[in-house]
């Protein structure tokens, strides 16, 4: 199904199974970009009334027909399983593990310990890195006091602003379950009394829009969603704040930019790993007139100019996935 779709399909199909997981298609296996959905069940389902249940989600999230394939699950180890499929990940500064890994972190890291699971954010994900990259660029020259990560999920982003700078955090998402799992992502990281996390839908806690004006804001979630917050979202950057912003494509890109500008926010990086693409804003300076702000070409990692169909440029960086792999 196209990857706009996944997350309220998703949503919808809870009820189905013991579990449901999203996965990305790779270019070999997808004709677009689309999204593959797994229904964990216990024993086999009913075919007939698992097919009328899809193709009732399926119309009224407008994803068309839906192909089924049930297949029983093979026995596995699946802590061997998990091992194999979420090794270590460097980010820049930031070391990414889960539970199963024993290594000790690598001289001068960050390390993070998020274990894959039912919240977003595990760090294996396009637009996770593309995020965590922009967070370690402006660490290295930015002293924050006060964060949100709007749409936290797992709550990675926020608890690596957490490890990066002696901040307050706020983490909100509109799914209670992702909020649980950011509260205790953020102790297991020894950063919890300074992470707080709420079921909020936007700005519509109290919490995120009175902690404001924050000196950075994180929304990793989906190119619609983004543009309808851009007025609320803007009004809540301090002087010299930045936004980083994903969960869209590269060719969403533009749409999503043209409702921040409308607010004076303006790009200064953008950060491409095919097809996702990340933008880090910042706001237009009161007594400039420039429409557009002039970068400075990034350090590590090598950057690749950015520019986007309508013209504009920035410093900006292509992501190649590293992953480093356990013993």
């Amino acid at each position: 199904m196209p990857a706009e779709l996944a997350p309220d399909m998703l949503e919808r199909l809870d009820a189905l199974g013991a579990s449901v997981a999203g996965f990305e298609e790779t270019p070999e296996q997808a004709r677009s970009e689309t999204w593959q959905i797994e229904i964990l069940h216990q024993g086999e389902p009913d075919r007939s009334g698992l097919e009328d249940a899809l193709d009732r989600i399926a119309q009224e999230v407008g994803a068309g027909h839906i192909e089924l394939e049930i297949a029983p699950v093979p026995d596995a180890d699946w802590l061997a399983t998990t091992a194999a499929q979420f090794p270590p990940q460097r980010v820049g500064r930031f070391w990414i593990h889960g539970s199963h890994v024993e290594e000790p972190p690598p001289a001068g890291v960050v390390p993070i310990r998020i274990d894959a699971g039912l919240a977003f954010g595990s760090g294996d994900h396009a637009t996770t890195r593309g995020c965590l990259v922009a967070l370690d660029r402006i660490a290295s020259h930015r002293r924050l006091r006060r964060v949100l990560d709007l749409g936290c999920g797992s709550g990675i982003l926020g608890i690596a602003a957490a490890k990066c700078w002696p901040a307050r955090i706020v983490a909100a998402d509109n799914d209670p379950a992702a909020v649980e799992v950011a509260r205790a992502n953020a102790r297991e990281n020894g950063v919890g009394s300074r992470l707080h996390a709420v079921v909020s839908d936007g700005f519509g806690h109290p919490l995120p829009r009175a902690f404001g004006p924050y000196d950075l804001i994180v929304a990793n979630i989906l190119a619609a969603p983004l543009i309808g917050l851009a007025p609320d979202l803007a009004r809540r950057v301090a002087v010299g704040g930045r936004v980083i912003l994903s969960g869209l494509l590269h060719e969403q890109a533009e749409r999503v930019l043209a409702a921040y500008r409308a607010e004076r926010l303006h790009l200064e990086r953008l950060i491409l790993d095919d097809p996702w693409a990340t933008l880090q804003l910042r706001p237009l300076r009161q007594a400039s007139l420039q429409p557009r702000l002039r970068m400075r070409s990034s350090p590590e990692p090598s950057p690749a100019e950015g520019r986007l169909k309508d013209g504009s440029r920035s410093s900006g960086t292509r992501l190649r996935k590293r992953a480093v792999r356990s013993h």
